[in-house]
This record gives C-alpha cells, structure tokens and sequence, in this order.
C-alpha cells in the first residue's frame, strides 16, 4: 500500500515547510540571534533584551534549538548552534542577506497566488494584494534594495573565485562585465590578473556601491564604471561576462538583443562571451537539487525571469552568431555553470 500522509515524513516535511519559514522570519525581525551573540542565555535574559513575551519565547527557542539554530545547554538555557551563526551579518559564510531576502513579507507573499500564475501566465504578485511588491522604487535606496544588492555581492563573490580559477584569462586585454551591479565579478577577475583591464556596465541605480567594491579590491584604477543600457549598445572589449541576467528575461526576443549587442561590440574574433547561469537539465535527474526548480517557479511569483536547458541556450547563441562550450563547474551551487560563447 502506498504511504499514507503519517507514514511518510518527508512528504509531511514539505507540506509543513511554511513553519520553519515563518519561525525562523520572526525570529531575525526580532533580531533575537544577534541578542544572544557570543553569550549564553535564559529565557528570562533574553525576553528583558528584546523586549519580548517570555514565556511565548521559551516554545520558540525550543523549536529554534530541535531545528539546530540554538543549542539548549540546560533547561531554559541557550547558545548559538553553528547554524545559527550563519544567520548573522558578520559570521564567515554568513547567509544572513539571503535569509533577509526570504523571509521578508514581500519576497512569500505573493505565493499563495501561485495558482493563479498557473492558469494566466502573468505574475502571481499580481494576483496578491497588499504583498508590498508592487511599492518596491529599485531604483531608490530603500533597506530591501540595499538588502539584495549585498545579496547579490555576496552571491556573486562566492562564485567568483572558482570561475577566475577555472577559466583562462590569459588570452584577453579588456573584461567588460554586462549587468555586473556593484562589480564583484570584475574586480575578482582583475584582481587576480594584472593585465586585464575592466568596464562595468549597468543602471545609474545598479553601479552605486560600486566604487567600495573595486576599492576594496585594489583595482579601482583598472576598472571603468560606466552606466548605460545594454538592449542599446555595449562598451568595446574582447572578454564580455554576465551574471544571472539571461535568467531575468523570459522572453527570447530580449535575450537575443543582449546577446546580438555582445557579438556585435566585440573586438575580435576569438573573443568570448561569459555567461554565468543555472542551467536546467533536459529531463529532472536528480542533477541538481530541488532548489533549482522552485526558485525558477520563484520567478513566477515575483520576479518574472526563467531558466533554461542547454538546447535552448545554444539556440539562443546560435541565433546570436556565437558556438557555445558548456564548462561545468561541480564546486558552485545550485546548478550554476559557465556558458562559453564564441563567434561563429
């Protein structure tokens, strides 16, 4: 007989996931991590901090310490578990942006309209009222902006590096990265290649913290920073690289537009296209996790956007004038892998 709802506890798991969400996005609103930081604490302690109803706080530090967040040393007494940890702004590794971006009203809200979204094809946030999505300016400097453009930094800073080590630099003078934000992307690149030299491009909005990070990295005076469209046109180079932006625009006509401006703006023949993106495999394998596919059902929700399968890749480039060379890259997550475009 198949497993009915109780017998199968991976399946209650899924249906009961929302809990874990909510408990874990009231508990960074409270800022109740970073309340207990390096100490440890009781119950009572920690309700005087924050501010909190002491004895609703004790069933969630229960529940905080059986999901591994805390650890309860002794009745009523708790520590940081080191999953915890990598819930805070400045812990190594930390994931706090991510989790910011989660859990926060506007990134779920829109979810239970889903079904919507699957029987219009439109956004489920349009759908969802009061979601706070549509009321988002990204191009002011509001906290959620700044939120996920420290996303996004620390997104692409942990990729990085392995595509710097993977890929052969050598051949080329000028990297221009398309949509590159704040700049991780290039100033890792320059940072470990003394002969390159760089030009990021994106919105006015998109390069604001962009001086810090070439700054940071000691290669402001090798990067140009410059704003611009790029359905319109592209700086001149011969290395173009983009991140997680052929992701954003569902529709192909568009990509095809930033693809045929890269061919048309390169310099050379051997020069290259970079694309960074999760790639979905012809059939679900298990090849990737799980992970993968709702956050491209994410972009049903809120974003708009979708990924795509190597066959629909390599029409799009083939399209654009480029041959592509698939290059995987087992040490990135989520199904990232590095799309070398060159002309035909």
């Amino acid at each position: 007989m198949p497993k009915g709802l109780w017998q199968d506890s991976e399946l209650t798991q899924l249906l009961n996931g929302y809990t874990s969400t909510f408990l874990l996005g009231a508990t960074m609103k409270l800022r109740l991590l970073e309340a207990i930081g390096d100490s440890t604490v009781t119950t009572a302690e920690l309700a005087s901090i924050t501010s909190t109803h002491a004895p609703t706080l004790t069933r969630v530090l229960r529940a905080l310490a059986a999901l591994e967040i805390l650890i309860e040393e002794r009745p009523d007494t708790y520590r940081l578990a080191a999953r915890g940890r990598l819930l805070l702004p400045d812990t190594p590794g930390s994931v706090h942006e991510l989790a910011t971006y989660l859990v926060d009203d506007w990134t779920w809200g829109a979810w239970p309209a889903l079904d919507q979204a699957i029987r219009t094809g439109k956004l489920a946030s349009e759908f969802a009222a009061d979601t706070g999505w549509q009321d988002i300016d990204w191009t002011d400097s509001s906290e959620m902006r700044d939120s996920v453009d420290r996303l996004m930094i620390e997104h692409t800073r942990a990729i990085a590096p392995i595509i710097v080590d993977s890929y052969d630099f050598g051949p080329f003078s000028t990297v221009v990265d398309i949509g590159g934000g704040s700049g991780p992307f290039v100033a890792t690149a320059l940072a470990a290649h003394s002969h390159l030299r760089g030009i990021l491009l994106d919105r006015e909005d998109g390069v604001r913290h962009a001086p810090q990070v070439l700054a940071e990295a000691g290669v402001a005076d090798r990067c140009e920073i410059r704003t611009g469209d790029f359905f319109e046109s592209l700086p001149s180079g011969d290395l173009y690289f983009c991140k997680s932006v052929i992701f954003n625009w569902p529709e192909d006509e568009r990509v095809a537009m930033i693809l045929a401006n890269c061919r048309k703006s390169m310099l050379t023949e051997h020069g290259r296209l970079l694309l960074v993106e999760q790639m979905l495999p012809a059939a679900v394998d298990g090849s990737i996790p799980p992970s993968v596919y709702l956050d491209d059902v994410g972009s049903v929700v809120n974003l708009g956007g979708r990924l795509r399968t190597e066959p629909e890749y390599r029409a799009l480039l083939d399209s654009a004038g480029f041959t592509l060379t698939v290059h995987p890259l087992p040490t990135a997550p989520d199904g990232f892998v590095l799309l070398e475009a060159a002309p035909a």
